[in-house]
């Protein structure tokens, strides 16, 4: 009857273990299947990583390249408002020079000058000045405020 019970005992210790050795063996195949799937996850995004590193040294290469030309235009900008400032400030002594001249009948004296100096071959019609030449100082006046 020992014997009966031992065996009984041991067919049950058996079945556990078999049981026990295929659960565990089911559950270490899960899990190697999920190291498989977690590694090759890994490798993608340390892919996907390497690809956004790159793309930010681009990004950064054609920062610096905008911002020369950036740079470069600025300095050609520059230029063109230093030559405009020039040539607004010779046309604003231009524009004085000839409101003197007109306004102060400067025109009419130096012609009265050059009348009496010297008789002219040809009779000519007599001189006098454009009506405090207007449209000329209007033209300045418009391209300086520009």
């Amino acid at each position: 009857a020992e014997e009966v019970k031992f065996k009984a005992y041991c067919e049950t210790e058996l079945d556990t273990n078999e049981k026990t050795t295929y659960d565990k063996t089911e559950l270490k195949k899960d899990l190697e299947a999920k190291i498989a799937q977690l590694e090759s996850l890994i490798k993608k995004l340390q892919e996907e990583i390497a690809e956004a590193k790159k793309q930010i040294a681009e990004t950064e290469v054609e920062i610096k390249k905008s911002s020369q030309s950036r740079e470069a235009e600025n300095a050609e900008f520059q230029a063109v408002v230093a030559d405009q400032r020039a040539t607004q400030a010779i046309l604003v002594k231009a524009l004085a020079k000839l409101k003197d001249f007109y306004e102060k009948n400067i025109g009419s004296k130096v012609a009265l000058l050059q009348k009496g100096a010297q008789t002219p071959p040809v009779k000519f019609n007599e001189y006098k000045t454009n009506q405090g030449a207007s449209p000329v100082i209007g033209l300045i006046e418009q391209i300086v405020g520009d």
